[in-house]
């Protein structure tokens, strides 16, 4: 998800996150992205390198509701672990939870934002997901995609 080309981003786009059957090594769950948008005036200096027409803006994703992890194992206790990856490459272990055969963890992620504001980077923050034994875990939480608040013509 790292570039959303459009006219104009919304204020705010609501998107499910879902994952069944979680791996056994870490895999990107979510990442934000950014946006390009138009500016024939050339009002913002970060330049759509396909098309000198366009920029590129910050993106974010917003958590609004935390990230359920379902263990679909009937007999045994069994951990998820959640970290979060910055775009600058920061990793910071966020939870890991273990959570009894045929039961369902809450990891308390709403309320965070995920940012890319580097047009020049591959990605930018993201989750990452990875289970103890591979086909035990689901997992599904609820975001909301947009153009990040930045300040503009700010001296």
């Amino acid at each position: 998800m790292a570039r959303i080309t459009c006219r104009t981003p919304s204020t705010g786009k609501a998107l499910r996150v879902t994952r069944a059957n979680v791996p056994t090594s870490f895999t990107s769950l979510i990442d934000a992205p950014d946006f390009s948008v138009p500016d024939t005036s050339v009002k913002f200096a970060e330049r759509d390198p396909t098309d000198d027409g366009r920029a590129i803006r910050p993106g974010e994703i917003f958590f609004l509701s935390p990230l359920a992890a379902y263990n679909k194992d009937a007999a045994n206790t069994r951990w998820i672990e959640v970290r979060l990856v910055s775009e600058d490459g920061v990793t910071i272990e966020f939870a890991r939870a273990e959570v009894p055969a045929n039961d369902t963890a809450y990891i308390p992620l709403q309320g965070r934002s995920l940012f890319k504001r580097d047009p020049n980077a591959a990605l930018g923050d993201r989750v990452e997901i990875r289970a103890e034994a591979d086909n035990t875990f689901d997992v599904w939480s609820a975001v909301e995609e947009k153009l990040s608040n930045e300040h503009i013509g700010v001296v």
